[in-house]
């Protein structure tokens, strides 16, 4: 099965010069943007090539919209014509490269490293059975434009940016997110201002969300204690790693309810009531583990959001015996009312959906920085 993976990519890679099934949309991306960040569909009216983010937008959506020509309009003049002699010679119809694309793929640009004359663009495609696929695509820059190279798709160095990882999770888990109904209009406005404003970034980086997981099993129904996990590989819809808990000077991945090391949460503000009253701690007799994620670049990793719509989240991480486990959980994407009147250059909307009142997120530091930000604004 691995093998098959492999050779798929291979050819992907040979024919049609992007290693990563891409979804793209709507949005244009800065070459200063920071990674991961989700490529979304455009139209051909859309499509700009003054960075390589652009360029690629441009090309998977030509791909997925089924447009040789502009496709080709992505690609370096030198490419273009070597790719289409590629396709005659193997008496292979060019049209045949749409059908590697899936527009229920989870894809995204995981890192932009500089490589000889231009730039390389590390992709990370996911698959709805959870399979992965990452690779690089090489740009240049033609006639002031950034395009797309096939040029050094042989080269030895672009392999360490290839994988492919097949889907084992036989562990199944139980998992619970808090809170689990987050703010579009929330996400917009940091999204629109946060170059504008340092505090709105500021407050960006620290807010987070709070996973719960327990519950481990295979498919014999063998439980796994939370303990066996390893925390640095536990990801948020195979993408996202954790946003470390902090005690004065000490980081830790993941905290255990119910383990020696509930020392750390008892000093939290709020842990204690919320320890009390929380169902998923009263049902379940197993060690819970915890750990947080930015609530910010979390959002970034859902496809194009709409208020009132569900949409269901993957944890999935590794045991130290090899085994890889995953649970999915819902939650619902809200918004604003029409008559609401929080204004951006005024901090308090950041806190519109009361994160900071969260006890996972009462940091001292971020609490001082808050109540600092308010004040200086309400002078």
């Amino acid at each position: 099965m691995r093998t098959a993976q492999v050779m798929k990519f291979k050819c992907i890679w040979i024919f049609f010069c992007i290693l990563i099934v891409l979804l793209t949309s709507g949005n244009t991306y800065s070459s200063d943007s920071k990674y991961p960040i989700r490529l979304e569909r455009i139209d051909r009216s859309q499509s700009r090539y003054d960075t390589p983010e652009n360029t690629l937008a441009a090309g998977i959506s030509a791909l997925l919209k089924k447009d040789l020509e502009w496709y080709y309009e992505t690609l370096n003049k030198e490419s273009a014509a070597l790719e289409k002699k590629i396709f005659q010679d193997a008496g292979i119809d060019p049209r045949k490269s749409f059908e590697i694309f899936d527009e229920s793929d989870k894809d995204f640009i995981i890192d932009k490293i500089p490589y000889k004359n231009g730039v390389i663009l590390i992709g990370k495609s996911i698959s709805k059975d959870g399979s992965i696929v990452i690779g690089p695509a090489v740009f240049i820059k033609e006639d002031g434009l950034w395009k797309q190279t096939i040029e050094y798709n042989s080269d030895e160095e672009l392999e360490q940016y290839e994988d492919v990882i097949i889907p084992e999770e036989s562990i199944s888990s139980t998992i619970k997110i808090h809170p689990d109904r987050w703010n579009l209009n929330w996400y917009n406005w940091i999204k629109e201002h946060m170059e504008e404003k340092e505090w709105i970034e500021h407050f960006a980086e620290k807010v987070t969300i709070l996973c719960m997981i327990t519950n481990l099993k295979d498919n014999q129904g063998t439980p796994y204690s939370v303990k066996e996990i390893v925390p640095e590989t536990i990801l948020f819809n195979y993408l996202l790693p954790p946003q470390p808990w902090r005690f004065n000077s000490e980081e830790k991945v993941a905290l255990i309810v119910k383990s020696k090391k509930n020392r750390y949460l008892k000093e939290r503000k709020g842990f204690k009531e919320w320890h009390h009253t929380n169902e998923l701690l009263k049902k379940y007799k197993s060690p819970v583990m915890l750990v947080k994620f930015n609530k910010f670049k979390a959002m970034e990793t859902l496809p194009e959001m709409s208020p009132g719509k569900e949409y269901e989240l993957t944890l999935s991480g590794e045991l130290k015996n090899g085994k890889r486990f995953k649970g999915t959980t819902k939650i619902i994407i809200t918004g604003w009312n029409a008559k609401h009147r929080w204004k951006w250059n005024h901090p308090g909307w950041l806190n519109s959906e009361k994160d900071i009142d969260n006890w996972w997120n009462k940091e001292n530091d971020l609490e001082d920085w808050w109540k600092k930000t308010i004040k200086k604004h309400e002078r």
